[in-house]
């Protein structure tokens, strides 16, 4: 990421209210400098753009939001500027760690970030979990990410390859979850679910009928 800080002239435009570019660019976008560094989330990537894409059309002010892998903090980041309530993000890196709280800094938000392999040490429950790692990790944490959705909430996953992509919509739609939108990029797929309170009592009745 060094050129953020070394070449004055980049910036990255991402969405329609989205820019990545150094502290002394002026822009009318929602802007977020990244401080050097090795973390995944530069918003460069694919996946990366595509969940801002997507967040940004999203109402995201008062709202909690989970960070699943936060990598840089970029994605968390963004959620503060789109006027989140609260943005808490983890990753199993502690440099990345380092790196999503010096970001937070660096853009002016709060970010509750710290070193973790798994939501499930996670007490809350969020409006909007986010989890931009790849379809097997996903699938591996299905059922915590599934408890850290608010009902009523929203779950955007990407990372996930084309030809994982029905797996992993079957895997939220069998517990709760209806796709809102299914986006098909170069080599991955970006996934926005939606928990449906209707049929998580559905599944919570047929769990204690013992079906």
């Amino acid at each position: 990421m060094n050129w953020r800080l070394k070449d004055k002239n980049k910036v990255i435009e991402i969405g329609e209210k989205f820019i990545i570019a150094p502290e002394d660019i002026k822009t009318n976008r929602i802007k977020i400098t990244l401080a050097e560094g090795k973390s995944f989330g530069t918003g460069v990537h694919e996946t990366t753009v595509s969940c801002m894409e997507v967040m940004e059309t999203l109402n995201l002010e008062g709202k909690t939001v989970l960070d699943v892998g936060t990598g840089s903090g970029i994605l968390s980041i963004a959620a503060m500027k789109l006027k989140a309530k609260k943005a808490v993000g983890f990753d199993i890196e502690k440099f990345a760690i380092d790196e999503c709280k010096k970001n937070a800094r660096l853009n002016g938000v709060d970010v509750d970030c710290f070193v973790a392999d798994s939501p499930a040490t996670i007490v809350d429950e969020f409006d909007l979990v986010v989890a931009n790692i790849f379809d097997d990790i996903i699938l591996s944490m299905r059922d915590e990410l599934i408890k850290k959705v608010k009902d009523g909430g929203l779950l955007l996953l990407s990372g996930v390859l084309v030809e994982e992509n029905f797996k992993v919509k079957k895997a939220f739609m069998d517990n709760g979850f209806e796709v809102v939108k299914n986006i098909f990029l170069e080599e991955y797929t970006t996934i926005l679910l939606k928990k449906v309170e209707w049929r998580q009592n559905a599944l919570r009745d047929l769990k204690e009928k013992g079906i």
